[in-house]
């Protein structure tokens, strides 16, 4: 498949859809990978409300934290 940009420096993919995302590699000698990306499966994600305690604004979730959860969460930090 050959594909043109336009002035905007778009390109349109007649396979694609509106919102699909991908991921573009520069190579060498003027090649390009373009991967589709697939959609991030949210697991059900907590609504947070800032509120002011004290001094300090903090975000409250509308469910406990699952504390095994965070720890993975952190433990994918050096």
């Amino acid at each position: 498949m050959t594909v043109v940009t336009d002035n905007k420096k778009r390109v349109t993919l007649r396979l694609a859809q509106p919102g699909d995302r991908f991921d573009v590699q520069v190579v060498s000698d003027g090649n390009y990978i373009l991967t589709k990306l697939e959609p991030v499966q949210l697991k059900g994600a907590a609504k947070v409300r800032i509120e002011k305690r004290g001094p300090y604004h903090v975000g409250v979730l509308d469910r406990p934290i699952n504390e095994e959860a965070l720890k993975e969460a952190v433990a994918e930090f050096p």
